[in-house]
């Protein structure tokens, strides 16, 4: 009488199989998750850019300030005109953004190290917000 089963190395060697799927599943998923918070920080950047950076800056040229933002009262009104993403490791400051456009605005450190840099304003131009990316030397904007 024959038996119908599963031999131990067949079993084996299915559990391999399905261990490095499992595996590639999850390194794909984690490399999904570091691409969401480079978009979600991309789309953060644009609206300092749309919306609080112009808002900030008109608020500078009424007050006489030439339209410079780098005022620490900014900061603590930022929070009211937007919601920061989460898991920042310095900011924000607009007291660092400069002429040359290389102040550090916001620091993120997840699996890659970014910085929000910021241009400041002056009566002839608004400020300008732009994502960096650390480890890699780039702007991604």
């Amino acid at each position: 009488m024959r038996h119908h089963a599963f031999t131990v190395i067949e079993l084996i060697f299915v559990i391999f199989i399905t261990g490095g799927l499992a595996a590639t599943a999850v390194a794909k998923m984690d490399g999904m998750a570091d691409h969401e918070k480079e978009i979600r920080l991309k789309a953060f950047n644009g609206t300092l850019n749309r919306t609080s950076g112009a808002g900030f800056w008109s608020r500078s040229l009424e007050n006489d300030r030439n339209g410079s933002i780098a005022y620490p009262e900014y900061d603590a009104a930022l929070g009211q005109h937007i919601e920061l993403v989460p898991g920042y490791t310095s900011g924000p400051s607009f007291e660092n953004c400069n002429a040359d456009g290389n102040g550090v605005f916001l620091s993120y450190l997840f699996s890659a190290h970014y910085e929000i840099r910021c241009k400041d304003g002056n009566r002839d131009e608004g400020p300008k917000f732009r994502l960096y990316r650390v480890d890699t030397d780039e702007y991604l904007d």
